[in-house]
């Protein structure tokens, strides 16, 4: 369910990038769409739910991809979804500082964020900026 919601969510900004978004929404949602396809090739290869080592590697490439896009950009969405990033990649690692935390708390909030990352890119696609008028 939860995985079929990600992939709606996903479509509906990749559609809004495409039809109504500029360069940066594209690259946005090709870099979100590209993340999910490893991530879900990371976890078949591991044969568990969560790809284990795999999704730190990610998030964190994510995030830097998401900063490049933030520097270069004049839209506000990059920000807003390099925080988001910021707090998964966080999530990650408190995974690793505090051993005994519930696994489905830690998946709850990792998918969370995710959600927050592409509906911001969403946002984004569907409702950009207006131009000045001068």
């Amino acid at each position: 369910m939860l995985l079929a919601a990600f992939a709606l969510l996903l479509t509906v900004a990749a559609v809004g990038a495409v039809a109504r978004g500029g360069v940066v929404e594209r690259r946005g949602a090709t870099l979100f769409a590209l993340a999910w396809a490893v991530s879900l090739g990371a976890q078949a290869l591991s044969g568990e739910t969560s790809p284990g080592p795999w999704l730190p590697a990610i998030d964190a490439a994510v995030l830097i991809a998401l900063g490049r896009l933030a520097w270069r950009s004049i839209r506000p969405w990059p920000v807003y979804a390099c925080g988001f990033q910021l707090l998964t990649v966080a999530g990650d690692i408190a995974k690793w500082v505090e051993t005994g935390l519930d696994v489905r708390l830690h998946l709850t909030f990792l998918a969370a964020t995710s959600f927050g990352a592409v509906g911001v890119l969403a946002m984004g696609a569907w409702f950009p900026p207006r131009t000045q008028q001068k």
